[in-house]
């Protein structure tokens, strides 16, 4: 993976652990763009090529828990770790399971640092490759008929032909032209492809599936 290409985003309030680690990501072959408050970072941060969050668990004002929960709020998925100090520790477990990816401690360890920068990048890349599935799912999606989206649906969910034929209150031959439209316009190969579809299509921005660290859909 070319480490080069992305950057690492740090919102911390202390200009001085700011800059060590700035230093300390370019030793690991990272470059960084830094933030001293979730608000300055809230009005402008460009997520381009960003692969990875660090963010300081204690902020002025807004803190970093209350940012990733903005943040998965908006769907931004960026791979985010948690900076601690001493007794934050519980506070970071409870970032995790609210799916940050892991927790760094001050001060930082370099080897460490390293290596959850690039796990944090190979999920981002991962991330992204679902993206780009998901923006090509929507666009077949978007080919279907009312009617044809009703079917796919039924079918994702596992039902049979002859239940979805009497759940919309249609012929079984009605029913099989629908069925062949839809896997023609998804290009689905098995039912299993339009269950896993419509779950990533729910991923997406507005969905109801949230990706979280480490379970993106594959």
């Amino acid at each position: 993976m070319a480490r080069t290409k992305y950057r690492v985003c740090v919102v911390d309030d202390d200009a001085a652990f700011r800059e060590s680690f700035r230093l300390a990501a370019k030793t690991a072959g990272f470059d960084t763009v830094a933030f001293g408050s979730a608000q300055e970072f809230l009005s402008a941060f460009e997520p381009a090529k960003v692969c990875c969050l660090v963010l300081d668990i204690r902020l002025p004002g807004m803190s970093g828990l209350e940012l990733q929960e903005i943040l998965h709020a908006r769907k931004t998925h960026i791979p985010i770790l948690i900076l601690t100090g001493h007794g934050d520790v519980p506070m970071a477990v409870q970032a995790i399971k609210n799916g940050a990816l892991d927790f760094l401690e001050k001060p930082l360890n370099l080897d460490v640092l390293t290596e959850r920068l690039n796990e944090a990048c190979a999920l981002y890349v991962q991330w992204q490759k679902v993206e780009q599935e998901r923006q090509e799912i929507a666009g077949r999606m978007d080919q279907l008929t009312p009617r044809e989206l009703q079917v796919f649906g039924l079918m994702a969910d596992g039902m049979k032909n002859m239940a979805i034929a009497k759940y919309l209150g249609i012929s079984r031959k009605t029913l099989d032209i629908h069925r062949t439209k839809v896997v023609e316009k998804m290009k689905a190969r098995t039912w299993a492809d339009l269950a896993r579809w419509r779950m990533l299509h729910e991923s997406g921005p507005g969905g109801s599936v949230t990706i979280k660290a480490g379970d993106y859909i594959s």
